[in-house]
């Protein structure tokens, strides 16, 4: 995640943005979510990630 970028696009829609709280993770917001905590993992670990990222995807379309 380009913490840097990120700040620079905030600010740039600044006033421009809307705040909505939702009832489910936006699938918007997967990527960020898979970003934060990151390190790097070895061996069976990786499936297990996977899983726990295929599931946040399956919450965020509702299903």
């Amino acid at each position: 995640l380009d913490v840097s970028r990120l700040a620079e696009m905030l600010s740039r829609v600044r006033g421009r943005i809307v705040h909505k709280h939702l009832d489910q993770i936006s699938p918007l917001a997967i990527p960020v979510m898979l970003e934060i905590g990151k390190e790097p993992v070895n061996g069976g670990a990786n499936e297990t990630l996977l899983m726990e990222a295929a599931d946040l995807v399956e919450e965020a379309m509702g299903r």
